[in-house]
């Protein structure tokens, strides 16, 4: 449960916290995604252990969704104390782990990806760590609006329009580091295509990575 407290401080899913928002709804912003940020602990904690709730429509396997999981899971537990204070976050998709955040030197975002490849289930590792100062809260609370913004879109834009039906947004993993929204999914390169072009249209992202593992077996 500590490591979640300290990502709810430092992560970018800690806070909605934006400049012109007064004192009293900062507050309740915080409370009220500390207290579901609890309550994700909890499932965490439970179904890591017991059965991880699946995506019947994501191109993973089970046994790899379940990999995915307690990758990120170990890579939290067994690392928080190596990064204490620093920004770090792990996202684990088809057993490859994303690192990113800000940590305070280069010397420490080695040891990190040295660390990750113990970690069982990690064939793969990309490392986007910047060095330097951790981001503010105000920036954390733009990553999560960066991503409501790219998954929105990918979800009405794919069910009407020009990009109707050309790619699920249940095959795309999307989340966001200083707005920078980094996109994942096996999928086809049209696919591929389609959800860049889509997020590069989202209010709020500065930049898109893709890192998607293209695999034409799934054309229609």
């Amino acid at each position: 449960m500590s490591s979640l407290l300290k990502k709810f401080l430092y992560r970018k899913y800690s806070s909605y916290n934006l400049v012109d928002m007064t004192k009293s709804y900062k507050l309740f912003i915080l409370i009220f995604l500390f207290i579901t940020q609890l309550a994700g602990c909890a499932a965490v904690g439970v179904t890591s252990v017991v059965a991880p709730p699946l995506s019947f429509a994501d191109r993973r396997s089970t046994e790899i969704q379940i990999i995915d999981q307690r990758v990120e899971f170990k890579a939290i537990i067994e690392m928080q104390e190596t990064y204490n204070e620093a920004n770090v976050s792990f996202v684990s998709y088809n057993q490859t782990l994303i690192i990113t955040g800000e940590v305070p030197s280069d010397e420490l975002k080695n040891k990190l990806e040295d660390l990750a490849k113990n970690i069982k289930g990690v064939k793969n590792i990309k490392n986007f760590l910047l060095v330097g100062k951790n981001s503010s809260l105000r920036s954390q609370g733009l990553d999560l609006i960066a991503t409501a913004n790219v998954k929105s879109r990918l979800f009405i834009n794919t069910n009407k329009g020009q990009y109707k039906d050309k790619v699920s947004p249940t095959h795309i993993k999307v989340f966001s580091e200083r707005q920078e929204v980094y996109l994942m999914g096996l999928v086809t390169q049209e696919e591929a295509n389609t959800a860049i072009t889509i997020a590069k249209s989202s209010k709020g992202a500065k930049k898109i990575i893709p890192l998607f593992e293209i695999n034409e077996s799934f054309k229609k």
